[in-house]
């Protein structure tokens, strides 16, 4: 055999077993473990609706940081109600104000066992850091992804906002955790975000945001914080121009809740070319008063603020765990 051939087939050998190494290494992914006592993360998830053996694609309502999954339930019922599908919710630690990685895990549980009572996929609708969890869940524990139909994420933190000041949270009392790790450029996003995938699996996502948001930016410019590669993604004012949208606004949005049905009733992420004609006919989704709802918002607003400061804080961002820096195929 001549030198040239042998050293051909030996790339071909080194090439397959290679191969055969990344396809085993891959194969070999271990999900993490739940660290919270199971008991916790059942008595944390609550339904409404006829979720056993759902006739209809059920939706996991995933809150914003500083509200209770009761407390988001309660300001979207109106537009919930009229939708009609079940829906179920997690009350996350400290009113969503802790550890992402630990309130991660109430999801992961949550997700698992609504799947497994509905005995079909589900949809995922968040609002803020209830847009960033379910992508946490489905990136690091990818069993889900063959179980949650649509991601549709509202005002997500993503990549971070740009508001807040992280040298004043660096002094006592400090800021809560959540708080550190959806600043832009945490250690919890940046470990996040080295991953190759921002919308994982067969799963359909889709994003929404406003230019007007308070809390979460940018939401303008090339790099809008809540949008996400692979994703429909949607700027409110681009479908009704000089609509004023308020951070927990986007939630209840006429355009999110059309992106939500349109995502829900199609193969695929929302289209806007499929929304309603009349989208911008009223400010708030189906079912939801005008004058009281946009009551409930400000009021809401001034809830989840003060929980800011009224649940425990931290001098420094909770450090990343091991199962975050790992590249999940």
């Amino acid at each position: 055999m001549s030198p040239r051939r042998l050293l051909v087939l030996l790339t071909l050998a080194l090439s397959v077993a290679l191969s055969g190494t990344a396809h085993a290494a891959a194969s070999k992914y271990v999900e993490p473990e739940l660290t919270v006592k199971p008991a916790t993360l059942d008595r944390a998830l609550h339904c409404v609706g006829a979720i056993d053996h759902a006739k209809r694609t059920p939706i996991m309502l995933v809150t914003g940081t500083g509200a209770s999954g009761a407390e988001a339930y309660a300001i979207g019922k109106g537009a919930l109600d009229s939708y009609g599908a079940p829906v179920c919710y997690v009350d996350y630690p400290n009113f969503t104000t802790a550890d992402v990685q630990v309130s991660v895990q109430y999801l992961v549980n949550g997700l698992r066992v609504m799947s497994r009572r509905a005995g079909r996929k589900v949809a995922v609708f968040g609002i803020s850091q209830g847009g960033l969890l379910p992508r946490v869940a489905l990136t690091y524990w990818p069993s889900l992804r063959a179980k949650v139909s649509d991601v549709i994420a509202a005002a997500g933190t993503q990549h971070g906002t740009i508001l807040g000041d992280r040298a004043a949270c660096a002094k006592a009392p400090g800021c809560i955790p959540a708080g550190w790790q959806q600043g832009a450029g945490s250690q919890f996003l940046k470990a996040l975000n080295a991953g190759p995938d921002e919308t994982p699996g067969p799963t359909s996502w889709t994003t929404v945001r406003s230019s007007d948001d308070e809390t979460v930016q940018p939401q303008t410019g090339p790099h809008p914080t809540s949008a996400l590669a692979g994703a429909t993604n949607v700027l409110i004012q681009s479908v009704c121009p000089g609509r004023k949208v308020s951070h927990i606004g986007t939630a209840l949005d006429s355009v999110t809740f059309a992106l939500i049905d349109d995502a829900m009733t199609h193969a695929g992420p929302a289209k806007l070319s499929r929304l309603p004609a009349d989208v911008c006919a009223h400010p708030y989704a189906p079912g939801l008063d005008e004058a009281a709802t946009t009551s409930l918002l400000t009021a809401a607003g001034g809830l989840t603020g003060g929980r800011s400061t009224s649940q425990p804080r931290v001098t420094k961002e909770p450090k990343v765990r091991a199962w975050m820096r790992v590249r999940v195929p």
